[in-house]
This record gives structure tokens, C-alpha cells and sequence, in this order.
């Protein structure tokens, strides 16, 4: 048997034993009096970046408002419903804690240890944020959207004045395609256009309607006190609502020709940035333009400052308190225990109340983290799990924690 497959094994164990210290989350380990330290340690950095909770503080919460079953769709004739089968795997559902869109996958890069990709959506829908939320539609039709299902996104472009962003992706499913960019050369009005997306959490919704117009230099200004945006636009009289920003307008080839972004005031007006736009967006960006400030913010290298290192006077282990300064403050413990059958555990406490939210594992001791355990709702029992398959601290996958009962 290979030493991975047995280590999967080894976690698996770990996980579902009725003795997961996690399960019962307690205060950080005391400091000691001796002044010994174990060479382990220096296996560990912790100033490359800490460990930051999924995204958002209360994802839980949210990830269950797509805990439902994807509605069966109608769809006009046989071109549409191809239409739809074809593109519908491109199109993401993104949530954050505040809001929630749509997005188009624009580019996939196969990898090790999974296909990374780049999604294109409204600066809008992502907010604030650093990292979303991103569900895939699920591969059979009707199947039930499964919040285990949500993979990490993270922020890395976003242009506040076209109102467009980038989103990367590192695990892909691999049902997914890739919806290919129009021009506007193609794109008249009168024309059949196409749009996917999430209308008030309506999950995969497709509609249909007709360029109204092409309006160079439009500008709109969504929330008074909020970005006057300006872009060319184009308009449609496809029904488009709350969810479907971000997502793709659709011409009859099937290629993405704008971002359905915005509502006016009366009945079918419907617009969405021009693909024309989106090319300046990625071309800017591609040479370094639109870093998002937070994301900028939160990449920074962490300052570590260790409190105290020795034995623990509670258990027969080494240990490292740290204060740690990244995009916020958070005290840490690194737990070596003196028993080799044991994981090293690296416990954080993001909210400053003396007990640990965060567990992170190292399950074989070879100086790379495999899983990581969440308390995202602060109430002393885990409900997320994370995944490291690179073995760095920050997290690439999450799922729903389901202790065994």
C-alpha cells in the first residue's frame, strides 16, 4: 500500500475518532517554565502567511442558502437547450457573507494537484472581499447543490470603475467548461443574446431577449453614495435580476459578449458591460493593473512573535506561543507532542477569547499541513474541514464538517 494512501488513511482515522481533540475545543496551552526547545519546531514558519477562516466569518450560515436541489428548467427549442447544456458548467455561483452573483469561468490551467481557473464577474459581487465562495453547477441536472461542494476563490483583480473583477479558482471540478470571449463586431442590435445566472438565488436560471442598444461611454451610479462607474454597456431586454450580476451575456455562437451587470428604473432594461471593455480589463490586468487593496493588504508577510517556547507544563510536548500580525491580530500555539504517533497541531485563536477556532494538522510530521478544522461561528464545536494539498498553512478546499456521531 503507498505511504499516501496510507496517509489518507491515517487522516480519515484521525477525523471521524471519537477522540478528535478538535471536537472538544479548549483554551490555548498555558506557557512553561522550562527554557528546552525541540529542533521540530524550526520546521514550521509562521510568517509566511497565516491561516485566515473560510471566507466569509460565517460561511456556514450562508453556504446553507444554496443547500437546496437545482430547479428543473424550460428552455425554448433545441438550440437553446444546447445552448444551455453546453454553457451552464462555466457559469459560478459566488457568495460572500454580504451578497451573492454570478460569474464565468474565462480560462482553466491543468495542474497538480488539480485544474486552477479564472473567473470573470462584477468588482460588485465580490465586494470587499479577499476570498469568496464559489459553487459549480452540479454534473447531473436537478441534483441537489451540495455546500461540501464549495471551493475557495480568491480576489485578485478588480477594476471599481468598469465595475469587472478576477477571481482565481485552484481546484476545479471537472465537469466545468470554459465560456469563450466574443467581440463587439459580431453584436448588433436586434440580436438573440442569452444570460445565466442566479436571479434571487434561483440557481442555473437561463433567460433569453434581444439587444436593445450599444452605449459607448455610459455611466451609472448604482448607490448614491457608492462608485460612479463607466464602461461601455450594452442594452438588453433580457430578463436579468439580483444573482445574475457577474454572469455572462450570450451571443447565438455561444461566446460571452458582456457582463450582465446592472437594472435601470423601467420595465426590460437590462445592461451589461461590453466584452469590448472586459478585453481592456484583462489586458491592463494582465500587465499588473487592479490590484484589489485588500488583497494586497492580506498577501503581506505575517509578523510572528514568539511569547514562549518550551515544554508544556499540561502535556508531554514542546511548544510555541506566537502573537501574529497579518491582516489582523491572533494568538497561537505550535503543539509538538512528545509522542511520534501523534500530529503536531498548530491551535489559533482569531477572536481573542482565551479558546481555540482554529486547528491546523500535521498528521505524519513531515512538516507539511493536511487538514485544518474551523469553528467559524465561535460556538466551541468545529463546522467546516479544510484541505491542504500543498501543505502550506492557508487552506485551498473546504467542506461542511459532519462529525460522526
Amino acid at each position: 500500500m503507498s505511504r499516501l494512501v496510507l496517509q489518507s488513511l491515517a487522516i480519515l482515522a484521525c477525523l471521524y475518532s471519537g477522540s478528535l481533540v478538535a471536537q472538544d475545543l479548549g483554551p490555548l496551552l498555558p506557557p512553561g517554565q522550562s527554557a528546552q526547545r525541540s529542533p521540530v519546531l524550526d520546521r514550521y514558519s509562521l510568517e509566511a502567511g497565516i491561516p485566515s477562516a473560510p471566507r466569509p466569518a460565517n460561511l456556514s450560515s450562508v453556504l446553507r442558502r444554496v443547500d437546496q436541489a437545482e430547479p428543473g428548467l424550460r428552455l425554448r427549442g433545441a438550440k437553446e437547450i444546447e445552448l444551455y447544456r453546453t454553457l451552464a458548467p462555466a457559469v459560478a455561483l459566488i457568495l460572500t457573507d454580504k451578497s451573492q452573483g454570478s460569474a464565468s469561468l474565462i480560462a482553466s490551467k491543468p495542474g497538480t494537484p488539480a485544474t486552477s481557473g479564472t473567473l470573470l464577474t462584477n468588482a460588485h459581487v465580490v465586494g470587499g472581499a479577499s476570498e469568496v465562495a464559489v459553487i459549480f453547477k452540479p454534473a447531473q441536472n436537478g441534483a441537489k447543490i451540495n455546500p461540501a461542494d464549495a471551493v475557495i476563490g480568491r480576489v485578485r483583480k478588480v477594476d471599481p470603475i468598469r465595475d469587472l473583477a478576477l477571481v482565481d479558482v485552484a481546484n476545479l471540478p471537472a465537469n466545468v467548461t470554459v465560456i469563450a470571449l466574443g467581440t463587439m463586431k459580431d453584436v448588433a442590435v436586434g440580436a438573440d443574446v442569452h444570460a445565466i445566472g442566479h436571479p434571487e438565488g434561483q440557481t442555473w436560471t437561463y433567460t433569453k431577449g434581444l439587444v436593445s442598444q450599444i452605449r459607448p461611454d455610459f455611466q451609472w451610479q448604482p448607490d448614491p453614495s457608492g462608485t460612479r462607474h463607466l464602461a461601455e454597456v450594452i442594452q438588453t431586454q433580457t430578463p436579468i435580476n439580483p444573482g445574475n450580476s457577474g454572469g455572462p451575456l450570450i451571443d447565438e455562437s455561444g461566446r460571452l459578449i458582456g457582463v450582465n451587470s446592472f437594472k435601470g428604473t423601467g420595465e426590460l432594461l437590462n445592461f451589461a458591460v461590453s466584452v469590448r471593455e472586459v478585453e481592456k480589463f484583462l489586458t491592463a490586468a494582465q500587465g499588473g493593473a487592479f490590484e484589489p487593496k485588500l488583497a494586497a493588504a492580506t498577501s503581506k508577510p505575517c509578523q510572528a512573535k514568539v511569547v514562549y517556547e518550551g515544554r508544556s507544563q499540561k502535556d508531554d510536548a514542546f511548544i510555541r506561543n506566537v502573537d501574529l500580525d497579518c491582516s489582523g491580530r491572533a494568538n497561537a500555539t505550535l503543539y509538538v507532542p512528545d509522542d511520534k504517533s501523534q500530529p503536531i497541531v498548530f491551535r489559533i485563536d482569531t477572536n481573542h477569547d482565551g479558546k481555540v477556532d482554529a486547528e491546523i494538522y500535521d498528521q505524519d510530521r513531515d512538516g507539511k499541513w493536511d487538514y485544518s478544522l474551523w469553528d467559524t461561528d465561535f460556538d466551541g464545536k468545529p463546522d467546516l474541514i479544510g484541505f491542504h494539498p500543498d501543505g502550506k498553512l492557508q487552506l485551498s478546499r473546504y467542506e461542511k464538517y459532519q462529525p460522526k456521531s
